[in-house]
């Protein structure tokens, strides 16, 4: 029988596919090299909890506990308002786990583009104060903006509908500041040199692109509207009004003890947060106002309390539009039931909320960040508000939300439900 022999061709691809392999098997055991188990979790630490919700509280937290001793979260952070109060705020968890110093309440987290609802606040008592008209015509009035083809408004920024491209849109002269995130940018007006030579993506209204860039361009038009550096605005007409006074753009103010190591996760193993396999200080400061908060889950209840309670922090017009749906030209919902700064669903059915048994209204903004997430949720015909903050990436972001769901409707299910006059202006505008 006649030896099979390889000829030059096929000796060199099986040395090639060796190769690859043995890159794969040293890669991996590298990676996997670089993870640690996860230590027992730390207990719920508690900060407010009503007495006039201590059932509901009871359950939600016998739920956070569970969360906590399955051991696949480093920490998890939650806080929920009702009629324009604080009523629970607790963590599970550790805020570092090397360190084993526990999550609390006070734990501090990238928010990622939970961000943008947190903006369009900042915009919104703009508008109330009638510094800014949504629908005037802004495109060829921006500084540091080099005029494009179609101008836009205020309203088609804040709604994605613009035409602003996004992270993928972009070019390399941008990917060296996404993708790095180590530069640092000192105003917002600054952190339009990552984007602004890029055309936009379709003519402003005639479809939707969920864009981080949009919501950034929008806090330039706000800054120049109220003659103010965006940061600064926020600080004096958001956080300081509303007490949240752990919420701040990254790098604008030194790291506090509060706050959180990132981390990446596998199973029950661990290891600190890294990008191109280098753990470094994360910059975020391109992107304030898309993507770049700081903050804190009971920082960001007491601004949903402030929409759902305070007609006079925001009016009730006001209110009704950023919470209603916008529209193409050709008249038809974008896709996303985006409004603006918010995604609006008038009728949310999940078998996580009252149990499935009927359809809810939600306004709600969530937030993927470097090692983190974050998710908003407000229920206005409940006056009931709930964020949660994680300090890692989950893979679904949807495994995420129906934890947050699950925490929600132990306090939905014994409030009583009211279709408010807003919910019903809305239904009849759309």
């Amino acid at each position: 029988m006649k030896k099979f022999k390889l000829n030059k061709i096929g000796r060199r691809f099986w040395r090639t596919v060796c190769v690859l392999f043995g890159f794969i098997v040293l890669w991996n055991v590298y990676y996997f090299s670089t993870f640690t188990r996860f230590r027992e979790s730390a207990p719920i630490t508690t900060t407010i909890s009503h007495p006039n919700y201590t059932s509901q509280i009871e359950e939600a937290t016998k739920y956070l506990d569970t969360i906590g001793k399955r051991q696949e979260l480093p920490s998890f952070s939650v806080a929920v308002g009702h009629k324009g109060q604080v009523i629970w705020s607790a963590a599970v968890g550790y805020q570092d786990m090397e360190a084993g110093i526990a999550a609390t309440p006070k734990t501090q987290y990238r928010i990622g583009s939970t961000s943008k609802a947190v903006t369009t606040t900042g915009v919104a008592r703009a508008v109330d104060a009638h510094k800014i008209q949504l629908d005037a015509i802004i495109g060829d009035t921006i500084t540091n903006w080099t005029k494009k083809k179609w101008d836009f408004s205020m309203q088609q920024l804040l709604s994605h509908t613009a035409g602003v491209g996004n992270y993928t849109d972009f070019g390399i002269a941008s990917g060296k500041y996404t993708l790095c995130n180590c530069y640092e940018f000192k105003t917002a007006s600054e952190g339009l040199l990552v984007f602004d030579q890029y055309d936009l993506i379709f003519e402003p209204g005639t479809s939707f692109a969920y864009s981080t860039f949009d919501i950034n361009l929008s806090s330039v038009v706000l800054e120049q509207a109220v003659g103010t550096p965006f940061l600064a605005y926020m600080e004096t007409n958001v956080f300081q009004p509303l007490g949240m006074s752990d919420t701040y753009g990254d790098h604008d103010r030194p790291k506090t003890e509060h706050f959180a190591t990132f981390y990446e996760t596998e199973g029950k193993y661990y290891r600190e947060f890294r990008s191109f396999e280098q753990v470094y200080d994360i910059n975020l400061s391109y992107k304030w106002a898309g993507g770049g908060f700081i903050s804190t889950p009971t920082d960001l209840v007491k601004m949903g309390n402030a929409y759902l309670t305070d007609d006079v922090f925001l009016s009730h017009e006001t209110k009704r539009k950023f919470w209603t749906p916008m529209k193409l030209d050709t008249g038809e919902i974008n896709e996303q039931l985006y409004a603006l700064g918010w995604r609006s669903y008038l009728a949310y059915e999940n078998p996580d909320l009252l149990d499935g048994e009927a359809p809810i209204w939600m306004v709600h903004h969530g937030g993927v960040s470097k090692g983190s997430q974050n998710f908003l949720v407000l229920f206005p015909n409940y006056d009931l508000v709930i964020d949660a903050s994680i300090n890692t990436n989950v893979d679904n972001f949807w495994t995420f939300s129906n934890e947050v769901y699950k925490i929600a409707n132990a306090f939905l299910k014994t409030i009583h439900k009211e279709e408010t006059l807003l919910y019903k202006e809305i239904k009849e505008n759309i």
